[in-house]
């Protein structure tokens, strides 16, 4: 009974072992070896395969031009410590000839490990200045009929105590973002209004103007945001609602989304608001920045949704199989989920920082259960293929 127990654990372990290991992406190698003993021409040429396929990875993660800045840091920190990214490996038999040994090496690398190992040097972000975050966080008191934009000219005496609070969220978000290595411009503080144009003093700022902003002040990430203040739906209370949204302004994407509601004490109106927004700054605003922070590790800042359509009737395995392989085959693709699926077409939504073009080339290159898709159209937003 003692060695069945023994046995089960050991087949739930092995089980589970793959869903542990994260993304695994497959890869071959083939290599000679001029080494005259077996089996050091056999250590040799899988020693090659380890380097030479987590130097491909890595490329194909951070880029060459980091990846040559950086080599020593990541040859003595990630490529001696390859056990820990790469739980599989199957060489094949050693075949020797006139120039020596021959080899070829399967392995399964995990991308996920791969990744964290490089987030823990400093190696995955996307630019290597500290990426700027720029608040357009409109305030609305709905008790006293005021409110308040930075961006947009208005009585200052009138506002005091919208900007006063307004500054308040500015700083928490700042120390919030600053912890995850961001910066977060406060231009409420820096008195930044007055340098905005007037063809821009919008109550909302549309996603055209998003460009602008991002531009003028050189911030990739916006946080696009409101602060309600109104009566309590019961009692002598006042609600307070704070919802903001960090959008990439390359690609119009919300990569974090924080929305809370608040009630406060009774008493006197502004003291009553000014206690509840110092105790719940600080916890919404880490909040988003811890968001904000996963992305940028999942490596999502600086990509892009595209539509990949499957045009032609497709089967879920085939589907799954085209999953499968997106994901453990192309490094550049962050993820990958059904948009659309109908008995005429299938469509993903695909993350990625490849451009179309791109892409589309390395889908066609897949090998799928034996099949290929190739390309039928290429634009902007979407790439239609069909099976061969």
């Amino acid at each position: 009974m003692r060695a069945l127990v023994v046995l089960i654990t050991g087949l739930l372990f092995f089980s589970m072992a793959p869903a542990q290991q994260g993304e695994l992406i497959d890869r071959t190698f083939s290599g000679t070896s001029k080494e005259t003993n077996p089996q050091e021409a056999r250590r040799d040429i899988q020693e090659q395969a380890s380097q030479k396929i987590s130097e491909d990875i890595v490329k194909e993660l951070i880029g060459d031009e980091r990846y040559n800045r950086n080599r020593s840091l990541i040859n003595s920190k990630i490529f001696k410590n390859s056990a820990r990214y790469i739980p599989y490996s199957k060489p094949s038999a050693l075949v020797q000839d006139d120039a020596g040994f021959r080899m070829s090496v399967e392995m399964k690398l995990s991308l996920r490990d791969l990744k964290q190992m490089l987030q823990e040097n400093a190696l995955l972000n996307e630019n290597d200045a500290i990426p700027v975050v720029l608040p357009t966080i409109a305030w609305v008191d709905r008790v006293q009929g005021r409110s308040y934009r930075w961006w947009i000219p208005g009585d200052r005496n009138a506002q005091a105590f919208l900007m006063k609070n307004g500054r308040l969220l500015e700083n928490a978000l700042r120390d919030s973002f600053q912890k995850n290595n961001f910066y977060v411009i406060r231009p409420i503080e820096a008195g930044l209004g007055a340098s905005v144009p007037s063809d821009f003093h919008s109550e909302k700022i549309s996603s055209e103007d998003n460009t602008f902003f991002a531009q003028y002040f050189n911030a990739p990430v916006m946080i696009d945001g409101q602060v309600l203040i109104n009566r309590a739906d019961s009692g002598n209370g006042f609600k307070i609602e704070i919802s903001m949204k960090a959008i990439q302004v390359s690609n119009g994407r919300a990569i974090a989304d924080v929305s809370r509601r608040y009630e406060t004490q009774g008493g006197s109106y502004e003291s009553a608001i000014d206690k509840r927004l110092r105790e719940v700054v600080d916890t919404a605003s880490s909040d988003l920045a811890s968001q904000v922070l996963e992305a940028s590790q999942r490596g999502s800042l600086g990509t892009s949704i595209l539509r990949v359509t499957i045009s032609g009737r497709s089967s879920i395995p085939q589907m799954e199989a085209l999953k499968d392989k997106i994901r453990s085959q192309l490094t550049q693709v962050k993820g990958i989920r059904e948009r659309l699926v109908s008995s005429e077409s299938v469509s993903f939504e695909v993350d990625t920082a490849l451009p179309p073009a791109e892409l589309a080339t390395k889908i066609e290159t897949l090998d799928i259960n034996g099949k290929r898709l190739s390309k039928v159209s290429e634009q902007k937003d979407e790439i239609v293929f069909k099976w061969q």
